[in-house]
C-alpha cells in the first residue's frame, strides 16, 4: 500500500513539473494595438494624450500711439485675452487626456488644460500672491483667482448597430458649417445620419446655463443647430439652420457685476434668430475654393424694466432683425507655391436710433467661431486682424505721458453707451473678439434699451497672402489683410459724441491694415517649431479715432495721432502625443 502510494505521489510530481515547464517555455500573449491605441481589456482600447504649447510673445504699441503708455489688458496671470493680445511674456497650453473604445461603435473622451502665464514666482504655484500689491498706474488692483486645472472637454460618442444614426453627448470641439461661423466647444446633445453621399445633424447647444446666476427655468441662452450635406466628390453642398434663443442676457441679477464675457443686458431682454447658411467647397484643378452665404433673421425684445432703461425708452421695446453676410476662400496649388485670398462681408447696423438690426453677427453676444479650425482659413491663425484679439482702440486716454507727468488717469473716450460699456482707456479687442472676423464689439448697446452683437458697424476684410513649402516640413506664410466696415453710423455714435467739437466730418469705414506671417518647422509629426509676427498699420478711420482721444487730459484738449504701427511677434514650441 505505501509503495503504491508513493509511486502514484511520484508520477504526480513528474506531471506538475513537465506541465511547470511546458508553462515556462509558452509564447507570451502579444499586445494587440489599433493605430494609437493599445488593448487594456477584452474589445476596449485605450491611448493617453498630452501636450504641452509654449509660447514667448511681445508686442509694441497695440493702440497705434506711442505717447500711451502700453499695458496688459488685466493683471490676471490666466488671463487669455492678456495672453493672446497686448503681453510681453510667456505663457504655456499644457493638456491630457485619455480617449477609449469598445468594439466599433462607443467611445468615451476627456481632456484636461491648464493654461497660464509663467515666471519664475508663478512656476512655484503663488497664483494667489502674483503682483507686488495695491493698484498699478492704472488704477487695477492685484489680481485674486487661482486658475487651477479644468476639463477642457469631455464627450462620449456611440453608433447604433445596423443604423445610420450616431450620438454624441458632451464638450467636442465642433463647428457647423464649412466656414465654421457657428462652433465651439459648448457642450451639446447631437444626433447624426450618415447615408453615404448624404449626411444629417441635429444638436441642441448649451451657451450659458442660468445656474451660475443662481436662477432656474427660463433663464438660459440654448441654441439648435440643423444640417444637411452632400458629397459629390470633390464637391460639397450644405445648409445649415440654427436657432439662437437667449434669455440668459435679460435674466433678473439686479446686479451689474454678474456676467458672461461681456456686460449682461438690459432685465427682461430676449433674442430669437435665425441664421441660415448655404455652401459650396470643391476643387476645380488647382484650385480649391469655398463660398459661403449667410442670412440672419428675427426678433428681439429690449428690457422689461422701466427703472432700468435709458430715459425715455419704452419697455420691452421690439427689434426687427436682418442681416447677411458672405465668406469666400480660393487657394491654387502650383506646387512649392500656393497663392490665396479670402473675402469676408458682414452687413453693418446704420442707423442707432431705430428699431431694426442690421449688423450681422453668428451670435446675439460677443463669441468665438471656429473660422481657423477649418481647413481654408487655418493659415491665419496668428493674424490679429482676422483671427486673434484685436488691436486696441486707438490712443486710448489712461496712462498718456504728459511732460512732467509719469502717467495720468484720464477717463474714457467717448460716449461708452454706444460702445457696449466697454471703457476705452483700459480695454483691446476694439472691434472684434478673439476667433471671430466679424464686428462684433462696437455697438452693442447702441439701440436703446437692448445689448446686443447685432448691433454693430458690419464687416469687410481682404486677406491676401501666398503658402510657400521651400522643404519637407517647412512652411513660410506671408499676408495682407484689409479691414474696414461696412458702415460708420455707430463709430461716429460711439467715438464723435462728446469730444471733439472740431471734428465736423465722419470717421471713415477703413480701420486699418495688417501686413503678417509665420515660419514653422516641423521636425517630426509630434513636434513643430513657429515663429510669426504683424505689423498694424492705421487707416483712416483708426486715425480719426486717434484724434477723437485727448492726449493732454491734465490740460487744454489736444487729440492724440494714433498713427504709430502696432507691432507683435511670438514664437511657439508645440509637442503632442
Amino acid at each position: 500500500m505505501t509503495r503504491r502510494f508513493v509511486q502514484i505521489a511520484l508520477v504526480c510530481v513528474v506531471m506538475l513539473v513537465v506541465a511547470s515547464m511546458a508553462a515556462a517555455q509558452q509564447v507570451p500573449q502579444p499586445m494587440v494595438r489599433l493605430g494609437n491605441f493599445i488593448e487594456v481589456g477584452n474589445d476596449v482600447f485605450m491611448h493617453i494624450t498630452a501636450a504641452a504649447d509654449i509660447r514667448y510673445r511681445t508686442t509694441t504699441n497695440w493702440d497705434f500711439d506711442s505717447r500711451v503708455r502700453d499695458r496688459t489688458p488685466s493683471r490676471f496671470p490666466g488671463d487669455t485675452v492678456t495672453q493672446e493680445g497686448e503681453f510681453d511674456g510667456t505663457y504655456a497650453e499644457l493638456r491630457l487626456g485619455v480617449e477609449a473604445r469598445y468594439q466599433k461603435n462607443l467611445t468615451l473622451y476627456l481632456l484636461f488644460e491648464h493654461q497660464q502665464i509663467f515666471d519664475g514666482n508663478l512656476i512655484d504655484d503663488r497664483s494667489n500672491s502674483t503682483n507686488p500689491g495695491g493698484t498699478d498706474v492704472f488704477g487695477r488692483t492685484a489680481a485674486t483667482e487661482n486658475p487651477g486645472f479644468h476639463t477642457e472637454r469631455y464627450w462620449i460618442d456611440y453608433k447604433f448597430a445596423g443604423t445610420p444614426l450616431r450620438m454624441r453627448v458632451g464638450a467636442d470641439l465642433w463647428q457647423q458649417d464649412q466656414a465654421g461661423l457657428v462652433g465651439d466647444d459648448d457642450p451639446r446633445f447631437a444626433l447624426f445620419a450618415d447615408f453615404g453621399d448624404f449626411d444629417l445633424m441635429a444638436a441642441a447647444v448649451y451657451q450659458f446655463e442660468s445656474q451660475r446666476l443662481g436662477l432656474e427655468n427660463d433663464n438660459d441662452f440654448i441654441y439648435y443647430t440643423f444640417s444637411g450635406g452632400y458629397n459629390l466628390k470633390p464637391h460639397r453642398f450644405q445648409l445649415d439652420v440654427t436657432y439662437f434663443r437667449d434669455r440668459f442676457q435679460g435674466a433678473d441679477t439686479q446686479s451689474p457685476v454678474l456676467s458672461t464675457r461681456t456686460a449682461l443686458g438690459f432685465q427682461g431682454q430676449r433674442t430669437d434668430s435665425v441664421l441660415i447658411m448655404g455652401s459650396w467647397s470643391g476643387r476645380i484643378g488647382p484650385v480649391r475654393a469655398l463660398v459661403q452665404g449667410n442670412f440672419l433673421t428675427g426678433t428681439a425684445h429690449g428690457g422689461k424694466i422701466a427703472a432700468g432703461l435709458p430715459a425715455g425708452v419704452a419697455p420691452n421695446r421690439k427689434y426687427d432683425i436682418f442681416a447677411g453676410g458672405v465668406v469666400a476662400y480660393a487657394e491654387m496649388d502650383l506646387g512649392i507655391v500656393r497663392p490665396f485670398v479670402g473675402f469676408i462681408y458682414g452687413s453693418g447696423d446704420g442707423d442707432p436710433t431705430d428699431r431694426h438690426l442690421h449688423g450681422f453677427m453668428t451670435l446675439p453676444v460677443n463669441e468665438i467661431t471656429q473660422i481657423t479650425a477649418t481647413p481654408y482659413f487655418s493659415q491665419l491663425e496668428t493674424s490679429t486682424a482676422f483671427q486673434l484679439r484685436d488691436y486696441a482702440c486707438p490712443a486710448r486716454t489712461q496712462g498718456v505721458r504728459t511732460p512732467g507727468a509719469a502717467a495720468n488717469g484720464a477717463g474714457p473716450v467717448g460716449n461708452l453707451s454706444a460702445i457696449g460699456g466697454s471703457v476705452l482707456g483700459g480695454t483691446n479687442q476694439c472691434a472684434h473678439t478673439t476667433g471671430n472676423p466679424f464686428n462684433d464689439r462696437i455697438g452693442n448697446n447702441s439701440h436703446p434699451g437692448i445689448n446686443t452683437a447685432y448691433s454693430n458697424p458690419g464687416t469687410f476684410d481682404i486677406p491676401i497672402g501666398v503658402r510657400v513649402f521651400p522643404l519637407k516640413g517647412h512652411e513660410i506664410t506671408g499676408w495682407f489683410v484689409h479691414r474696414r466696415v461696412d458702415k460708420s453710423a455707430l463709430l461716429d455714435r460711439a467715438f464723435i459724441v462728446g469730444t471733439d467739437p472740431g471734428f465736423n466730418g465722419h470717421i471713415r469705414k477703413a480701420l486699418y491694415n495688417e501686413v503678417g506671417g509665420f515660419y514653422q518647422w516641423t521636425l517630426n509629426p509630434f513636434f513643430d517649431i513657429r515663429l510669426a509676427g504683424n505689423i498694424g498699420i492705421p487707416d483712416g478711420g483708426y486715425r480719426d479715432i486717434g484724434r477723437l482721444a485727448n492726449c493732454n487730459p491734465s490740460g487744454p484738449r489736444a487729440g492724440c495721432d494714433g498713427n504709430d504701427i502696432a507691432l507683435s511677434g511670438e514664437a511657439r514650441f508645440r509637442a503632442r502625443f
